[in-house]
């Protein structure tokens, strides 16, 4: 059954993440794939509204290839703390589809191989998925998710004849993608 007052949910999420290439502006690489697990809160506010704060973390091989003709390979640990907002759409009384829109931070711990430091960047991420209700305090959800760390960010205002404006855009090469799951516990 699902639950019309609002309640507080354990988040338990295992994931596999699957490779994926990049580009930087002296060179480019590949993230391998990799186990990604962490676990969070969701503050249900509704039936079919919550608010989630997750952590996930993944360690992974990397290989790089400057411009400069040298090559770094080694492991690097990429961890994100999320926020974000869910919508359950009910399909019946025990399964619901979800989709989850997040924003937080992302870092990477490199080992001293890649000859590179620590990295910290505000990151967007997204998950869509089925949750299966188990029990009143046990459900299960299967997901597809995206994590992306913004690259570079800009912004700027216009003026002109036809009205004026302000406009804000972001981008990154790194889009890592992964397939898993949650085993969740209600707790209030």
């Amino acid at each position: 059954m699902l639950w019309a007052q609002p309640s507080i949910t354990l988040l338990t999420i295992e994931s596999y993440t699957f490779a994926d290439k990049f580009d930087t502006e002296y060179g480019t690489g590949k993230i391998g794939d990799g186990f990604q697990w962490g676990g969070g809160l969701e503050f249900g506010l509704t039936e079919t509204a919550a608010v989630e704060l997750i952590y996930q973390t993944l360690k992974a091989n990397v290989d790089y290839q400057g411009f400069n003709a040298i090559r770094y390979s080694g492991d690097v640990v990429l961890s994100y703390i999320m926020l974000g907002g869910t919508r359950y759409l009910p399909l019946n009384e025990k399964i619901s589809g979800f989709g989850t829109a997040n924003l937080g931070v992302g870092w990477s711990n490199p080992d001293q191989s890649l000859n590179s430091e620590s990295v910290t960047k505000f990151s967007l991420g997204g998950r869509v998925g089925v949750r299966i209700q188990a029990t009143e305090k046990v459900s299960l959800r299967l997901h597809a998710q995206l994590f992306s760390p913004v690259q570079w960010a800009g912004g700027g205002f216009y003026f002109g004849t036809g009205g004026s404006g302000a406009g804000v855009s972001t981008g990154s090469t790194i889009w890592q993608f992964n397939l898993g799951g949650s085993l969740n516990f209600r707790i209030k």
